[in-house]
C-alpha cells in the first residue's frame, strides 16, 4: 500500500512538474530511467560472474549453465563500461548519471546503516513459523 501510494504521490508531482516546466522535467525522467536500467544491468552482470565464479570454486552442479561464461558476462561488462564512459563524457547526459550514481550511494550506505543498527532483520518465514536469514552467505 505504501509503495503504491508514494509511486501516485510521486506521478503527481511529476504531472504538475511537467505542466509547469514544460519540455524540462520529461527529458530528465527518461534519462533517469535510462541510467537506472544500465546500473540495474551492471549489478546483474557482476552478481551473474561473482556467483557463478562461486559456484564453479565449490564445485555444485548447476542445472543450466550460461555458454560463453565469463566472455560474454566480461563482455557484456565491457559494452556497459563503454556506455557508461559515453555518458560521462556528454553534457547532458553527466549530472543524470552522477545523481544516479549519487541516489544509489546513498540507498546503499542507508542499507547499510540499517542493517548495523540490528533492528530489521531480513529473513523469510519456513514453514514452521522460523525466520531465517535470506542471505546467501
Amino acid at each position: 500500500m505504501a509503495a503504491v501510494l508514494a509511486s501516485l504521490a510521486f506521478g503527481v508531482v511529476t504531472v504538475v512538474l511537467e505542466l509547469a516546466f514544460p519540455e524540462k522535467v520529461l527529458p530528465v525522467l527518461f534519462n533517469i530511467v535510462g541510467s537506472t536500467c544500465l546500473l540495474v544491468w551492471t549489478s546483474a552482470l557482476l552478481a551473474q560472474l561473482a556467483l557463478r565464479l562461486r559456484v564453479d570454486r565449490d564445485g555444485a552442479a548447476l542445472p543450466l549453465r550460461m555458454p560463453g561464461f565469463p566472455w560474454l558476462t566480461s563482455l557484456g561488462l565491457l559494452i556497459l563500461a563503454a556506455i557508461f564512459t559515453v555518458g560521462f563524457i556528454g553534457e547532458d547526459s553527466r549530472p543524470q548519471l552522477l545523481s544516479t550514481f549519487g541516489l544509489v550511494a546513498v540507498l546503499a550506505a542507508g542499507c547499510w546503516v540499517n542493517k548495523r543498527s540490528g533492528k530489521i532483520v531480513a529473513g523469510v518465514e519456513e514453514a514452521d513459523n522460523v525466520k531465517v536469514p535470506a542471505f546467501l552467505d
